[in-house]
């Protein structure tokens, strides 16, 4: 698993031929704290690359061999600091919230990532991954894989709204001249290293606790495994082009593709009916209306209900991404997962 890239960008390359040179360039993580920035500053620290991570408590940064510069987005005097020296920036924090107030999820996902690039541009930074997610662009509408050209049409939650306002803000930069960004789209991302999120799925069909479908048999979903994202954010850093998007997606399947796949790699149960999508909104709102703190919005509802299709080929052609097999992905996360299942 971890997917890989080939051939390098002529254009621009982080490499030098003089190793010493190279360890003098930092390398700026933000989100390291998180389940695909910690998978990522590892791989570059394995890679040997100098890796300083951003984190509001560095308790919680569990990445041997990075430096350490404790600050948050809401604070330009610890970014100044963080980008000090800095050649390169992965910009991976965010606020996945599909719930929370507009104003919150603005405040850390839009107004966090100008505080950042605004930093990066005084220090000289020369360029920045930005992290965004297929919910910038939408769900697709008509059954045709979403690809990066496409108008996007996010959900109506915070989360993809922001994320889709991030993008916009960060390429801003590129119009400008001050800065080079590259901007990728995870969809769903699962595999070792998160206890919850879309490997929930997998526990829970081995466990033969889903017996329905979140919206139904055919509806189409896209997850990546966290090691093609990670390998996907550094192609982008070497080949990627500045100011242009690039999905970093799995295969599209079915919901029924999806679980049986679960189903036979761990032993379980795939669901075995269909929950009407209007029973499943009507029972979120009631319980959203029950509960100052919800544990399933409607707009949780709609985004695992949405028909996400999306292509991958301007990746894999420009970046030279060679995704992994799914099955030995799921397999791959089954065995971090046990003892925890």
């Amino acid at each position: 698993m971890g997917g890989s890239f080939r051939g390098r960008r002529k254009e621009w390359s982080c490499e030098r031929s003089n190793p010493r040179e190279r360890w003098l360039l930092v390398i700026l993580v933000t989100g390291a704290t998180g389940f695909i920035g910690g998978q990522l500053a590892a791989r570059l620290v394995a890679q040997g690359e100098r890796v300083r991570v951003l984190a509001r408590d560095p308790r919680r940064v569990t990445v041997p061999g990075v430096e350490v510069v404790q600050g948050d987005l809401g604070d330009p005097a610890s970014l100044a600091a963080a980008v000090a020296g800095v050649a390169r920036v992965y910009h991976c924090a965010s606020w996945i919230a599909y719930k929370a107030p507009w104003e919150q999820v603005w405040q850390v996902n839009v107004q966090g990532t100008a505080n950042l690039l605004d930093a990066c541009v005084a220090a000289g930074v020369r360029r920045v991954v930005h992290m965004s997610s297929v919910a910038a662009g939408g769900p697709s509408r008509d059954g045709r894989p979403v690809a990066e050209c496409d108008a996007p049409m996010p959900l109506d939650d915070p989360y993809g709204k922001s994320k889709l306002e991030q993008e916009r803000l960060a390429l801003g930069y590129v119009s400008r001249g001050v800065l080079e960004v590259v901007v990728v789209r995870p969809s769903a991302v699962y595999g070792p290293g998160d206890p919850s999120g879309i490997n929930t799925l997998l526990k829970l069909v081995r466990r033969g606790f889903l017996p329905f479908y979140l919206g139904g048999r055919q509806t189409m979903v896209n997850v990546v495994p966290v090691g093609d994202v990670v390998a996907g954010c550094i192609a982008a850093m070497e080949r990627g082009r500045s100011g242009e998007v690039y999905n970093l997606v799995g295969p599209n399947q079915t919901h029924a593709e999806l679980f049986d796949l679960l189903a036979r790699v761990s032993g379980g149960r795939a669901p075995f009916f269909v929950m009407p999508v209007p029973v499943l909104l009507a029972a979120a709102r009631a319980v959203a209306a029950l509960s100052r703190r919800p544990p399933v919005h409607p707009n949780d509802v709609r985004s695992w209900t949405a028909n996400w299709c999306c292509s991958g080929e301007k990746a894999r052609a420009e970046l030279g991404l060679s995704p992994s097999d799914p099955a030995e992905a799921w397999h791959q996360t089954l065995r971090w997962l046990a003892g925890r299942i």
